[in-house]
């Protein structure tokens, strides 16, 4: 995850201690690295200037008179306002009893008094860093989900028009095209790698002549039932029509290498467990589209097609050479 920790000068860190030395020890090291600080003497002190201003951090001593340092604490976890804010415990209780009790409270780390500044320095920077990576989780996990609602809208849109293809089920080209165009876009926001397989069955068209049309359909609903098997519900499968198939898939990084030996695998293994009057092959082109690259879904299916040609004629090269090979050996 990319560091977008705050500069020093946008941080704002809350200082608690009754010891006006201690004070001003803590804010001389930490107003030398820019940070913003506030200070109080006392825990009721602290308390109203976290609920008026709420810090990015506080730094909170527990020996001190009317309230201690666990009870503020207590009362900074049980506010809305300063419960995610995290606090460093910095006192000259060194028992582990002490310690335990601090982070059973929701102490995010303890320093021991006398203290050194590097260590200060080290332990603040820490516990600022990891809050911010904790909001930055919070936001991407927010616009996940709003993408997430835009797309189940997307498809409640589509199930209200006629985009599924009647004789496997899954969605048809006008279907593919409504719900891979929303994905795209969503894939280009949330920065993911997209990638695109075109599909094509195999001597489809001897199949029908040879032994009719009925079969054709069986060969075209196992492909279909093939691929629903190898690919996740979230990825988006259509049949384009006849022996045509396309599968739109996001996914975190640009290595598709897997795809096509996930499918052929599947393939051979129903061929060995179907006794069928065919031998079910595919050919498959796949492409992908990288986040800086500006393309159109429309170029994306143009490159997959085109591979898939020249996955389908290095097939027929191999076949007509095996061929030769047995006529040279009949000879």
């Amino acid at each position: 995850m990319a560091n977008l920790l705050k500069s020093a000068s946008e941080t704002n860190i809350l200082i608690v201690d009754d010891t006006p030395d201690n004070l001003r020890l803590l804010t001389k090291i930490l107003e030398s690295q820019g940070y913003i600080i506030r200070k109080s003497l006392n825990g009721r002190m602290a308390l109203q200037a976290a609920s008026r201003h709420p810090p990015d951090l506080i730094l909170l001593d527990i020996n001190m008179p009317e309230m201690n340092g666990y009870e503020v604490c207590q009362q900074l976890k049980a506010s809305k306002i300063t419960d995610q804010t995290p606090i460093i415990f910095i006192s000259a209780l060194d028992q582990i009893d002490n310690k335990v009790q601090a982070f059973e409270l929701g102490g995010q780390d303890y320093i021991t008094k006398p203290f050194q500044e590097l260590e200060v320095l080290i332990r603040v920077r820490n516990q600022l860093l990891i809050k911010q990576q904790h909001q930055q989780l919070i936001e991407q996990n927010q616009r996940l989900e709003h993408e997430v609602n835009e797309r189940l809208k997307a498809e409640a849109e589509v199930r209200e028009l006629s985009v599924t293809d009647e004789l496997t089920g899954l969605y048809n080209r006008r279907g593919f095209f409504w719900l891979a165009n929303q994905q795209f876009k969503i894939v280009q926001r949330i920065q993911m790698f997209c990638c695109l397989l075109f599909v094509d069955i195999d001597g489809l068209k001897q199949v029908n002549d040879s032994l009719g049309h009925d079969v054709g359909d069986r060969m075209i609903l196992d492909t279909a039932k093939l691929l629903k098997q190898t690919f996740r519900d979230s990825d988006i499968i259509a049949r384009l029509g006849g022996d045509e198939f396309l599968i739109l898939v996001p996914v975190e990084s640009g290595n598709t290498d897997e795809f096509y030996p996930r499918l052929q695998a599947n393939i051979d293994r129903f061929n060995q467990e179907h006794n069928h009057s065919y031998q079910l092959s595919i050919s498959v082109g796949i492409t992908q589209c990288a986040l800086n690259e500006n393309i159109s879904l429309e170029q994306l299916i143009e490159q997959a097609d085109k591979l898939m040609y020249q996955d389908k004629r290095a097939k027929r090269l191999v076949d007509k050479t095996k061929q030769a090979t047995q006529f040279t050996d009949i000879s």
